[in-house]
């Protein structure tokens, strides 16, 4: 269920940014980004097999290991990853890799480019600023 407050991204496609949050080992506060597209949805922060948190899967990057629920992308769930483009090169989540939910959110999000060229997924609104 989305809120009805997220209905308009504050960068469109194109725009450039800065992360004022660490997203290691590619993104760190004041790295430029280039906004690629603006999605809405729910972002999962999620628990790995060695203990350690990776944010953020979009939700359609997860297929629940409870799909009978009726809400089965909730904290203490279990989730597969069906997708891990953009989560690093190589990724730092395999496809396949059965994880833990930490939390969902929804919010507007994006995919990037980095200066360097390499696409990475996702950063959330919250986590991006215009260039001051």
């Amino acid at each position: 269920m989305m809120n009805n407050y997220l209905v308009c991204p504050e960068f469109p496609a194109g725009t450039s940014v800065i992360s004022i949050v660490s997203h290691p080992p590619e993104i760190h506060p004041g790295t430029s980004v280039r906004i690629v597209n603006p999605w809405i949805g729910n972002l999962c922060a999620v628990q790995l097999p060695d203990g350690m948190i990776h944010r953020w899967f979009a939700c359609f990057e997860l297929r629940p290991e409870n799909a009978c629920s009726s809400n089965p992308l909730i904290p203490g769930s279990y989730a597969t990853v069906i997708n891990s483009t953009g989560h690093g090169k190589p990724p730092h989540v395999e496809v396949g890799t059965i994880v833990r939910i930490v939390k969902c959110i929804p919010t507007i999000f994006y995919d990037v480019i980095l200066s360097n060229g390499e696409y990475h997924r996702w950063l959330a609104e919250f986590e991006l600023a215009k260039p001051i």
